[in-house]
């Protein structure tokens, strides 16, 4: 018994050891973008996972407004969750989203698609994205007016913003496999998190007089979807870059970041799917990166710069 204690005791032991170890986000290595200055009105603000509006002092674009937060349990044990009305208005009203054109999720898994038509529904927005993100917003009540079923490599204005969606897969990994497929009949509310399925996955290229930039929500991609576009800022999806096949890291970070010839590249959905909303440290039982990772993606976004934002700051396009 008492070397049974003692083997518990340095497991526990060595498992905080672990745990305090994890680096945090500040100590990765990895810049952080500097936030924008007074004056300048085409920003950028992130909130955690893939959600970042965008802004030209006269139009929003939101992507994904995704604010709820269901718990690691919620997910673990299947249970029921649905849009955190309280978060999302204070989210709104916090930040002074009022000028929401287009709310856009890169794809309808619930991380990104679980809050997207009550957003729309609270600003008026229109909902743009697939099939199967249609069925999730009209299981909202959204109505049907506000939902736009979009075509691939077609420009859609959106005040001084044109937007073009291109094909996309997501980052092959296991843990998907309960998720993906895609939503045929609206999705009542609430369900369990295996109910918001893939759907269609994008690459969102968007354009304005001020700047162009691409976002790709998670690390997968269609080979030569992109032809010969370029771009001055790349949000590149990173959540579980590290853990996949070289191959499949450096084939990536070809098609979205070397051959657009980008000037910064933002590191997006890095941060802990299940902490509170604001907090977007890694989770420290299945941290993205550490030190050694963080400093390698840089070396292979050159000669562009490798950047973090911070939750809530705008920066410049």
């Amino acid at each position: 018994m008492k070397k049974l204690l003692l083997m518990l005791g340095v497991l526990i032991l060595l498992g905080s050891l672990w745990l305090v170890s994890k680096p945090s986000v500040a100590e990765l290595g990895i810049a952080f973008a500097e936030p924008a200055k007074a004056g300048q009105s085409l920003t950028v603000t992130w909130f955690g996972v893939t959600t970042l509006l965008i802004d030209d002092g006269v139009t929003q674009i939101l992507i994904d407004g995704y604010f709820s937060r269901p718990s690691l349990l919620d997910i673990a044990l299947e249970r029921a969750i649905e849009p955190d009305q309280a978060a999302i208005e204070g989210m709104l009203d916090r930040f002074e989203i009022n000028r929401v054109k287009a709310v856009i999720p890169v794809h309808s898994h619930f991380d990104h698609a679980l809050d997207s038509a009550e957003v729309a529904k609270q600003t008026g927005a229109q909902l743009m994205g697939s099939a199967t993100t249609a069925q999730i917003a009209a299981g909202s009540h959204l109505p049907i007016t506000q939902i736009k079923v979009i075509e691939t490599e077609t420009i859609y204005p959106v005040g001084a913003f044109e937007v073009t969606f291109y094909p996309s897969q997501h980052a092959p990994l296991a843990t998907n496999s309960a998720i993906s497929g895609t939503v045929a009949a609206p999705l009542t509310l609430p369900a369990p998190y295996t109910a918001w399925k893939l759907g269609q996955a994008y690459t969102l290229v968007i354009g304005h007089p001020k700047g162009r930039m691409l976002i790709q929500g998670s690390a997968g991609f269609v080979p030569g979807a992109l032809a010969e576009i370029e771009v001055d800022a790349v949000f590149l999806g990173t959540g579980g870059l590290p853990t996949l096949p070289r191959a499949h890291q450096l084939a990536y970070l070809d098609e979205m970041v070397t051959q657009r010839q980008p000037k910064r590249v933002y590191t997006i959905h890095h941060d802990d799917l299940f902490g509170d909303l604001g907090n977007v440290e890694q989770n420290v039982l299945m941290p993205n990166f550490d030190q050694t990772q963080a400093f390698e993606l840089g070396q292979q976004v050159l000669p562009a710069q490798l950047l973090q934002m911070q939750f809530g700051v705008p920066i410049n396009l």
